[in-house]
């Protein structure tokens, strides 16, 4: 005979009493763990912090240059007031623990001033917590600064030469597009011009342009602030991500009559953002009527100068490539010593792909061509595919083979 199956009855969580909450993240004990973890990652320069609920208690990980490393753990015991204290920091409903929320708070370390935006999700172990870092500082950073080869950094000055158009910078997220567009800024802004942004993080200042972003209780939306900013008629124009065909018309609409604008998209490669336009209701002729100049980047770990070893390319590397390389080519690969702490690695390089619209290219998006056929004809002016300036970059020690493609 089979047992009998039992089902047990939910229980309905018992409410929960915020005065109890508040005060249990005040504990001081919280309230050191959790400004220390805050104060090793930003002394690391991470760009994330991870606040991930484990069975047994919580593990505490930042980012780095892109790569994860351990802070600290803390005991179960404990997790639910520290992911509640930072609830409290950033302004989130505390007595809600099964919904997503977000929020937002400033600390200044020394003389640095840093935004920290808070993402919470619901799992099964308790709430995961996500604080992104943005140092917020004042823009340095040029375009000859930034690792474009000599001919792209060439061509890109020569788009940002004319007096009109949009410039769209694409790539994954954390790829740098960011640092691209406010050295592009630089590069433009003049005393006797009017520049304004808006972007829902300002990483960078620049002295004499008018910064905003939009505000979680603000009741417009992003494609409404883009509009409100044309209207104020600046000569150069920031605007946040692309995502959405009210934004993508706004942006447009803006690199008109006369202004540079500057945006950010997330895409693949240069030709897929100029489809992605498209494919969001954008009118083709619009597209090529406007458009400047696209940039496709990434950011690659940087190879240690001191301990990194070179390794010949051989026929089976080629062959994988599906490159010609020149005689005696060689890659490298991460070594490790006391100048990088063992890691092999030193920073980021960036590698780059510039998409400049012909009049024949621009003829091609207006008939509504594959990708396919944008790209081959492309290359035959002359464009170099991101593959192309990573694997040259390799080939040069900057970064290995192996990032590049994973990259890519």
């Amino acid at each position: 005979m089979q047992d009998k199956i039992q089902f047990d009855t939910a229980k309905k969580s018992p409410e929960v009493d915020s005065r109890q909450v508040r005060s249990a993240v005040e504990d001081k004990t919280v309230i050191q763990e959790v400004d220390q973890a805050l104060a090793d990652a930003v002394a690391a320069g991470a760009s994330e912090v991870h606040f991930e609920p484990r069975m047994d208690g919580l593990s505490i990980r930042m980012r780095v240059q892109g790569s994860m490393s351990g802070i600290k753990d803390v005991s179960d015991r404990m997790k639910t007031n520290v992911i509640n204290r930072l609830k409290v920091l950033s302004g989130m409903d505390i007595t809600k623990s099964r919904i997503p929320q977000t929020g937002f708070f400033k600390v200044t370390v020394g003389d640095r001033k840093i935004e920290l935006y808070v993402y919470v999700m619901p799992s099964i172990y308790g709430e995961s917590l996500t604080v992104k870092v943005q140092y917020k500082q004042s823009a340095t950073m040029h375009l000859d600064q930034l690792g474009m080869s000599p001919s792209s950094l060439a061509a890109y000055r020569k788009a940002l030469g004319r007096s009109s158009g949009l410039y769209l910078v694409t790539g994954p997220p954390g790829s740098g597009k960011r640092t691209t567009i406010y050295a592009s800024i630089l590069e433009v802004l003049k005393p006797d011009m009017l520049a304004m942004g808006f972007d829902p993080v300002i990483k960078y200042e620049i002295p004499g342009m008018v910064q905003g972003k939009p505000e979680d209780r603000s009741e417009y939306t992003f494609a409404e602030g883009i509009r409100a900013l044309v209207q104020q008629e600046p000569d150069v124009a920031y605007i946040g991500d692309i995502l959405n065909e009210q934004e993508a018309r706004a942006t447009i609409h803006g690199a008109f009559a006369k202004r540079k604008v500057f945006a950010r998209m997330t895409a693949n490669d240069s030709i897929n953002a100029v489809q992605n336009l498209v494919d969001m209701g954008t009118q083709p002729f619009l597209v090529a009527a406007s458009l400047a100049a696209v940039l496709n980047q990434r950011l690659i770990p940087r190879l240690c100068t001191s301990c990194r070893d070179p390794y010949p390319a051989d026929e089976a590397i080629q062959k994988e490539l599906g490159l010609k390389l020149p005689e005696n080519a060689r890659f490298y690969k991460a070594g490790g010593c006391e100048a990088c702490d063992n890691t092999g690695y030193s920073g980021v390089v960036g590698i780059f792909e510039l998409f400049l619209p012909s009049e024949e290219l621009n003829k091609m998006i207006v008939a509504k061509e594959q990708v396919q056929a944008l790209r081959q004809r492309a290359v035959r002016e002359g464009m170099s595919f991101l593959k192309v300036d990573g694997v040259l970059k390799a080939m040069a020690g900057y970064c290995t083979l192996e990032e590049v493609l994973n990259a890519l």
